[in-house]
């Protein structure tokens, strides 16, 4: 029988640090051909009898988070007795793409409920003038699960286990949620709390005794329209460029490059370029944070396995060549940065920490202001990736063909992307605060022209 479990102190961070405008929501969208032969359509009862048959994947399906009294220890999962399965499935029928972004960014807008197994599932069926299918149908499934229960990786994981038609898991025992109780937890709090302190003092002194040998970011950039305080709702949309396009333009790189240089470096065009159209050129460069696993890099027992990168943007350089190779250099010493053993000790010193400093510092994070300062900490704007998503995944005999993801907005970040890859292309989503970017279209237009400005002198460069 399961029993309940602990959360590590990495991942209970993502709890503490939720507010309204901070949702921890990580949120996937995959598209399926619904016109494919062998395609059955959806409709309720055989959603909830395929969702039904796969709850055994994870643990996360079937259980709720519970908090100790007072947040004197980190919360625990727990078995949820009143598990409902339709309170986390749900359809709609008969929109359009446009209507669909809207109702993306909705849903990645809006909290989950804690009390609850923090998942959900959202049918979109019959989606037409998907991007690349103007003349067909599409089926839309949203994947969206609490940022305490895993990440990006975690993310392609279940993705793998939901629809690559394997044999179906076995249930998973759904427990005893008696075995939970608050009483217990926190008298096991209070007979602890000495050791936890101790071992957090311990850190401390340990962080110290070890130098760091890297050179850090700067600790300040200039502040955009994009680092105020944010609207939670936000404006969503994507754009497709061919992979074969991406592989000429790494393959025509002076220098040894990945994609994702190729992608900072597309955004960092367009960012400059938007701000330049609006009169707001910054004086000096504005810089990205970048997530980066540390899997097989640094040993943690969290599921949330993730580091924050500030990589410079070099948005003060006008030639796309020369910003690529500075970029890539920035990318270059923030991946050292995180191999240090002084930065992987100062990690680590997260899961050494008290509940309560834990839900403190969360609470400061949500006081901070951004209206009318100068300068912010270490970045300016987002930009994720996520690994490839695997090929021949199906839902419902419907074959996949593209799939994305949509980051929540925050205050101080009301810019955010996210990269992803399936089959013969890359996409690019985007999300932001409404005032801050209006023309979410004029945003993908200019993502796409610094993508061909920086192709275009990358082949000039070869030739």
């Amino acid at each position: 029988m399961s029993r309940a479990e602990q959360l590590t102190a990495r991942d209970a961070v993502f709890v503490y640090d939720e507010f309204e405008r901070h949702p921890s929501n990580i949120v996937a969208v995959y598209a399926f051909d619904a016109t494919a032969a062998g395609a059955s359509p959806p409709d309720a009862a055989t959603v909830i009898a395929w969702v039904r048959a796969r709850l055994g994947h994870f643990r996360l399906f079937q259980r709720r988070l519970a908090r100790v009294p007072g947040d004197l220890d980190l919360p625990y999962w727990v078995w949820d007795a009143d598990f409902d399965i339709h309170r986390h499935v749900s359809m709609e029928s008969a929109r359009d793409w446009s209507a669909v972004r809207a109702r993306i960014a909705e849903i990645a807008a809006t909290r989950m409920d804690l009390t609850r197994p923090p998942w959900r599932i959202h049918i979109f069926e019959a989606v037409t003038e998907y991007p690349g299918r103007p003349d067909a149908t599409v089926t839309l499934v949203l994947l969206g699960f609490h940022h305490s229960a895993g990440d990006g990786v975690a993310t392609r994981e279940l993705e793998l286990k939901l629809f690559d038609g394997s044999a179906l898991p076995t249930p998973i025992d759904s427990g005893d949620a008696r075995e939970w109780s608050a009483r217990r937890a926190l008298a096991r709090a209070v007979v602890t709390q000495p050791y936890r302190l101790l071992r957090f003092a311990l850190g401390l002194r340990s962080t110290r005794a070890v130098p760091s040998s890297a050179p850090e970011p700067l600790a300040m950039r200039p502040a955009t329209r994009f680092n105020r305080k944010v609207d939670p709702r936000f404006g969503f949309d994507l754009v497709r460029i061919p992979m074969a396009a991406v592989l000429k333009a790494k393959a025509a790189a002076p220098e040894r490059i990945t994609v994702n240089d190729l992608v900072l470096t597309v955004v960092a065009g367009a960012l400059a370029a938007y701000l330049d159209e609006q009169g707001e050129t910054p004086a000096d460069s504005l810089a990205a944070m970048v997530p980066r696993s540390m899997r097989g890099l640094a040993h943690w027992d969290s599921v949330n396995q993730l580091t924050q990168m500030s990589v410079d943007l070099h948005t003060d350089i006008a030639d796309p060549v020369r910003r690529l190779r500075a970029i890539r250099e920035s990318v270059r010493r923030e991946k050292e940065r995180g191999g240090d053993p002084a930065y992987l000790r100062r990690q680590e010193r997260v899961q050494t920490s008290p509940a309560w400093l834990l839900r403190l510092a969360g609470w400061g994070r949500a006081q901070r202001r951004f209206d009318d300062v100068a300068q912010v900490p270490l970045s300016n704007t987002t930009v994720s990736n996520v690994p490839p998503v695997a090929e021949r995944l199906a839902f419902l005999g419907a074959p996949m063909i593209s799939a994305f993801g949509a980051l929540p907005i925050m205050d101080g970040d009301g810019l955010r992307h996210l990269t992803t890859s399936q089959g013969d292309e890359l996409i690019i989503s985007f999300s932001a605060d409404t005032a801050m970017l209006p023309d979410t279209g004029h945003y993908g237009e200019l993502l796409l022209r610094s993508f061909d400005e920086l192709w275009q002198a990358l082949e000039s460069h070869r030739d």
